[in-house]
């Protein structure tokens, strides 16, 4: 080697050994918490907003570039509020791979994470001032013609979470929301990386009080910008197998035992029991509504399947759910579905427009029994008997209320063996008849909540169609041994009423007691009107109208004569003057 090359060699080795040396005693020497308060400075200067360092600032340079950073508050804009803050962070990058545009993360890592998330009553967040702010300069570098470079790459190695919490308040809606006990811990994150996840919190509500446990474990892959993930889960008592893909649209495959969902909708209370009520004091009559907001669903672009084993939502209780959705542009279709429920099967679609909040609902109802799911769904206890229920029916509006008036389409029922709870249409035919031929009369203005009286039938037969919330029926066909039923009228749904005429008339029989008797009164009609709302609903027989009929019956003089003789009631024989002309 010659002297000219050799003393070269030492002289570039001295200068990288210098150059060593010196950055060596730079990261000995250089103390970043000396910039703590310039730091703040500028915070408060570019923002407006107080952000305090409380810990030490560690900085590391070889071989990679990261920062610990401790006791850090950052405060909402011209206010001491605390906007976020956090106990400690960590996150280090690689030097080398940075000069050739790569960012090569080892880890970040944070702890005791607090955020505090308010949007408004004029729909403005409490960091729109931070994202204007931001707009505003990438505006700005936009006009700047950009120099061509090499697209950055991003690879993290892992990211740690934990003790963490994040709370979100809407002054509009007058609601909290908040997730407590949040850890995360995930593998590389990076493209065609793949990597296992951990994920736990407890999410909480303020109105109606809700507390939910979740946790979650499974694996990931990144592939071109997309995410697809297969874990398992547990939500409180609910154990949930799913696969997703993360890139729209989503798509997802989702398995649960069971899920109580009422526990996550807030399920209205039930009702208090008479005698409780009674012990209460008045209270004002209040007009209450439930606002329907569905604008929600409109950025959701997702279809995929769902299987629960057993399922409970707004009371009722369904097995073997099977479902398809699929959303797109403010539409959300779940159809096909299927369960089973209530010893039978129910069937169909619903389809749900953001865009016009309306609701569309096609159900078939197979072999079920209507006793537990009125109970269960509706509170009411009114009718038994297992058969088959269609609906066809549509609705929109800002508001349940709005929506029940707006409910319009089709309904059908045809039942067997079961009862009318609240009236004995057999007692009251009796009465009728002893009204007629006997010592006594029937009873006037009666109340139908007496859950004990009911009426057995062997088939019943309806279909309404609705309309603005009203649905009206015309062919009522009860069938019971000793009676037939027709009728026409009213249920109201949004005043939860009734206005619904009743026709039962008499069947021949040649047996049993009072046989004979009931032969000459075959065919028989007494019109029976029932009124009220469905928690006050009462009965009056149309003594005029019954009078009517069995004037034309093969009876009709004789009963015209014993009319006259035997009823002693005043306001009913008041009411029959016209009929028998006196």
């Amino acid at each position: 080697m010659n002297k000219p090359l050799k003393y070269g060699l030492l002289g570039l080795g001295t200068l990288v050994l210098l150059a060593i040396a010196g950055a060596v005693a730079f990261a000995l020497t250089f103390d970043p918490n000396r910039y703590k308060g310039e730091i703040e400075r500028l915070a408060k200067e570019k923002t407006g907003r107080t952000l305090a360092i409380k810990g030490d600032i560690k900085m590391a340079f070889w071989p990679s570039l990261g920062a610990d950073v401790a006791g850090v508050t950052f405060s909402e804009r011209a206010s001491s509020q605390e906007f976020v803050s956090f106990d400690g962070a960590h996150a280090s990058v690689k030097l080398l791979p940075l000069l050739s545009g790569q960012y090569i993360v080892d880890s970040v890592r944070l702890s005791g994470l607090k955020a505090r998330i308010v949007k408004g009553k004029d729909g403005r967040f409490n960091f729109s001032d931070l994202t204007e702010t931001g707009e505003k300069a990438a505006a700005a570098e936009k006009k700047a013609p950009e120099p061509k470079s090499t697209p950055v790459v991003f690879d993290v190695g892992s990211i740690s979470i934990e003790r963490s919490s994040i709370a979100y308040i809407d002054l509009a809606a007058g609601q909290e929301y908040a997730l407590e006990d949040v850890k995360l811990k995930t593998g590389r994150i990076a493209q065609n990386a793949e990597g296992k996840l951990e994920l736990a919190m407890v999410a909480k509500r303020k109105t109606p009080p809700l507390q939910a446990k979740l946790s979650l474990d499974g694996k990931y892959r990144l592939d071109q910008g997309k995410l697809s993930a297969d874990v398992n889960a547990k939500l409180d008592d609910s154990n949930i197998k799913a696969r997703f893909t993360v890139a729209e649209p989503y798509e997802f495959e989702a398995s649960i035992d069971k899920l109580n969902l009422d526990r996550y909708l807030g399920a209205e209370e039930k009702k208090p029991a008479p005698q409780a009520a009674s012990q209460q004091k008045p209270q004002p009559a209040k007009d209450q509504d439930t606002p329907v907001d569905l604008s929600a669903l409109k950025g959701i672009n997702a279809k995929g399947k769902l299987q629960v084993g057993a399922l409970e939502v707004r009371g009722l209780k369904l097995a073997e759910v099977n479902a398809q959705l699929n959303a797109a542009n403010g539409r959300v279709t779940v159809a096909p579905h299927s369960a089973k429920l209530y010893e039978g099967t129910i069937s169909g679609e619903v389809a749900v427009d953001a865009n016009k909040n309306q609701i569309a609902l096609k159900e078939q109802l197979q072999n079920v029994s209507v006793g537990p799911i009125l109970r269960d769904f509706a509170e009411q206890d009114r009718l038994e008997g297992k058969g088959n229920v269609s609906l066809d029916v549509t609705t929109a509006g800002a508001t349940v209320n709005a929506m029940k008036r707006a409910l319009n389409g089709t309904a059908k029922v045809q039942l067997r063996d079961g009862a009318i709870k609240g009236i004995n249409l057999g007692e009251i035919l009796r009465k009728a008849r002893t009204a007629l031929g006997g010592s006594q009369s029937a009873a006037d203005g009666q109340s139908a909540g007496d859950k004990t009286q009911r009426t057995d039938f062997s088939e019943l037969n309806a279909s309404f169609m609705i309309k603005n919330g009203v649905a009206h029926n015309e062919d009522l066909d009860v069938k019971a041994p000793l009676f037939r039923l027709g009728g026409a009228g009213d249920i109201n749904i949004p005043a939860s009423s009734l206005n619904y005429l009743a026709k039962a008339s008499l069947v021949a029989t040649g047996q049993g007691q009072g046989g004979r008797e009931r032969d000459r009164l075959a065919g028989l009609t007494v019109p029976v009107r029932l009124t009220g709302t469905f928690d006050e609903l009462k009965y009056e027989v149309d003594y005029r109208g019954m009078a009517g009929e069995a004037a034309k019956s093969q009876v009709g003089e004789k009963i015209k004569e014993r009319v006259e003789e035997r009823l002693k009631d005043e306001k009913l024989k008041e009411r029959l003057k016209g009929l028998l002309g006196r």
